[in-house]
């Protein structure tokens, strides 16, 4: 059941909304939230399912472009599945851009490696369905680091801090020239969406909003 605040009109808000951020920004907890307040359907990424990802994080270099492929193909797979369905039927709400896998690849990959890598990203790419939003949020390494432990995931015990800076930075590079839909950034240092509903009523009203360019929330 859908629980959007009395001043908002259900029709303003973007029907296909993509949340992004760097690893341990809290992606999959606001797509719970924006999912049970918008009754929508959700779009996640499984991590879990990646026989390659434990070992990537011990051994980078060795298991890299195993890991960016299967993510890549998951993603499609996941994509295509999404597309099938009507996008205007009801609102929906993803945890990730599938641009994301271009993203990692060129981070993690040696360059003949990428070559292959991003020949099958391009073709795959051209029927990926396009957000009608992106939230885009962002925290200080430190932060991330915090939440990354706190959480407890087994294959992200051996994550190298240096590669999550380098995703940062990643991250930043790329929001900052980001044009190709409406975005929000949302500063998640101080925002907890995981027990706040005023803090899910405020995000809604900017999303409301943000129907071009970009918009920040949460400073």
């Amino acid at each position: 059941m859908e629980r959007i605040p009395a001043d908002l009109e259900r029709d303003a808000l973007p029907r296909y909304v993509v949340v992004e951020g760097a690893i341990g920004v809290g992606k999959t907890t606001l797509v719970g939230k924006l999912s049970e307040r918008l009754d929508a359907r959700t779009v996640y990424e499984v991590f879990e399912e990646n026989p390659f990802l434990a070992d990537f994080y011990r051994d980078a270099d060795r298991y890299a472009f195993q890991t960016e492929m299967f993510f890549l193909l998951s993603r499609y797979r996941q994509q295509e599945q999404f597309a099938q369905e009507d996008l205007f039927s009801r609102f929906s709400v993803s945890d990730y851009l599938f641009v994301k896998c271009r993203l990692f690849g060129g981070m993690t990959l040696r360059e003949h490696e990428f070559s292959l890598f991003d020949r099958v990203y391009s073709i795959l790419g051209q029927s990926v369905p396009k957000p009608d939003l992106v939230v885009y949020l962002h925290a200080p390494l430190d932060i991330l680091l915090e939440r990354i432990a706190r959480r407890g995931r087994s294959y992200e015990q051996d994550m190298d801090p240096e590669y999550l800076s380098k995703l940062l930075a990643l991250y930043t590079d790329y929001f900052a020239g980001y044009s190709d839909t409406p975005l929000l950034t949302v500063d998640t240092t101080h925002v907890d969406f995981t027990c706040n509903d005023a803090a899910i009523d405020d995000l809604l009203r900017e999303m409301t909003m943000t129907r071009s360019g970009r918009r920040e929330f949460g400073r």
